[in-house]
């Protein structure tokens, strides 16, 4: 629509521009986008513009148009300018409706001591990003001078004597310890208190089954329950940078960039009734933290499981010089199991079940458009049962899980993830799961994926759905849903639904 307004748009855009020479038509015509600021106001917003306008004219070739010049011209054709607009799609469709050729757009941290910036420069036509930078100046190093260096990399120029005064930029500095320390608090006691409600107690002989382990799981994270993840083909380990990475990877949820919160539910097989919800957010620059709870229980109420999980991991930002960032994370899992009256066939059991577990998992940015991950879990995992109906209590070993992923962004609608079981134990099965999702008309994903064990007798799982996501802001509201098809058993319908925010 906006794109169609051109002819009605390009004449206001010439009411805000001054004279050209006659060379003009050869410049590059660029917009500049108001930069997001913490830690200042319009002032910094002016500053920071006028120090842009500056050194891009310092560069040559441009014609330049800032954001106010830009919104007159919306006003004069009555359009209404993007009130938020931080991702190529939508900076590019600004530029072409003004027949500008380059849109640059970005954000600036101002501490006490240090600025950090980052800045995107994209190519309006092809809606494709040019160049990004992100740096931050050294103690004592001004706005100006970062600002500098940052046009100077945008363009590909380098200058030794400037570049000694920045340093890569992680992002802003983070203060949420306390938040922290009291939701993994509230989290595990939580769990603790539910396994406790659940126990039943017997007098019965403990038998130790630890020695008897056979390689195949029996927990909860044998049920992708996410609606994103699912919908990749339960490939997330990679991409655990958000609230569904609680239930993934522990590893990126330093990667996380602030407070999510995720809702979901799972209708599995006409018979199982899965709920979801977690919490993560960001204790420092370098640690990231999430809070997960996980129900599944079948609709007649004959069993049920209950799963707290507590998260945490440290990125490594510059751990060696050659490296790029990595993280380490660990999950803490309390699990509770229980079954229902044991009135349903003469073989019922009852009785209740009570473990923990960790899983540790590695996240590494490998390129910029590359990330690799590792994940152990159930490293390790043991249940105590207690069968009240044979009056009989033992312990189980959940077996390891050894997995291995990567997610490739191609571009920024683009983005591919892969993954890998790894036998451990000889009944353990080589897994394989992908996935691919495309972002289409600015806020919707549609995805794709499958997954697939060795062996000609195992199933092909092939999974699909759709996400709208929704940027405020600061904030964002996102809706997830997948479906998931298994050639095996065709009509068993396997349906998710998830609504993350970010606040």
């Amino acid at each position: 629509m906006m794109s169609k307004k051109i002819l009605l748009i390009v004449p206001g855009l010439f009411l805000i521009v001054p004279a050209q020479n006659e060379m003009a038509g050869l410049k590059t015509r660029i917009g500049i986008l108001n930069p997001e600021v913490s830690g200042g106001g319009e002032k910094l917003v002016t500053e920071a513009v006028t120090h842009l306008t500056k050194y891009i004219s310092e560069v040559g070739g441009y014609d330049i148009y800032t954001q106010d010049g830009m919104e007159k011209a919306f006003e004069e054709i009555k359009q209404r300018f993007p009130k938020y607009c931080r991702e190529p799609r939508c900076v590019s469709a600004v530029g072409s409706a003004l027949q500008l050729d380059r849109m640059l757009y970005g954000s600036i941290d101002k501490g006490e001591k240090t600025c950090g910036v980052r800045f995107t420069l994209v190519d309006v036509q092809s809606k494709q990003i040019i160049e990004k930078v992100s740096i931050e100046g050294a103690a004592g190093v001004g706005l100006e001078e970062v600002l500098s260096v940052a046009v100077s990399r945008l363009h590909g120029h380098v200058d030794n004597d400037l570049d000694t005064a920045v340093n890569r930029y992680f992002g802003k500095q983070v203060h949420n310890e306390k938040e922290f320390y009291i939701s993994a608090g509230v989290c595990i006691v939580a769990g603790f208190l539910v396994a406790i409600l659940n126990n039943e107690s017997i007098d019965g002989e403990k038998m130790d089954y630890s020695n008897n382990l056979s390689g195949v799981g029996t927990s909860h994270n044998l049920i992708p329950v996410c609606a994103r993840p699912t919908a990749l083909g339960n490939a997330y380990i990679a991409a655990s940078d958000d609230a569904y990475g609680v239930f993934y990877n522990p590893a990126g949820l330093s990667w996380a960039a602030g407070r999510e919160v995720v809702f979901g539910y799972q209708y599995r097989y006409a018979m199982l009734n899965n709920f979801i919800a977690s919490y993560v957010n960001k204790a420092t620059r370098e640690i990231g933290f999430g809070q997960g709870f996980h129900y599944t229980g079948d609709v007649d109420n004959l069993y049920s499981e209950v799963t707290f999980i507590s998260g945490a991991s440290y990125k490594f930002n510059e751990l060696l010089p050659f490296l790029r960032p990595i993280s380490v994370g660990m999950n803490f899992k309390i699990m509770s199991k229980k079954t229902g009256s044991g009135s349903v066939g003469l073989d019922a059991q009852k009785g209740s079940g009570f473990g923990i577990g960790i899983d540790l998992g590695v996240q590494l940015e490998l390129t910029e458009k590359i990330l690799g991950a590792i994940l152990f879990e159930n490293l390790p995992s043991f249940i105590k049962y207690n069968n009240v109906t044979e009056n009989t209590e033992y312990v189980e070993f959940e077996p390891v899980e050894f997995l291995l992923g990567g997610q490739f962004q191609a571009n920024y609608e683009t983005f591919l993830i892969a993954e890998f079981n790894i036998p451990l134990y000889r009944e353990q099965l080589w897994r394989g799961k992908a996935g691919i999702e495309r972002v289409i008309f600015r806020v919707m994903r549609i995805r794709i994926g499958t997954e697939k064990s060795e062996g000609l007798d195992t199933p092909w799982k092939v999974t699909g759905g759709v996400g709208v996501h929704i940027p405020m802001e600061s904030k964002f509201f996102t809706l997830d849903g997948s479906y998931e098809y298994n050639t095996f058993n065709p009509f068993s319908n396997v349906l998710n639904f998830s609504f993350r925010f970010g606040f």
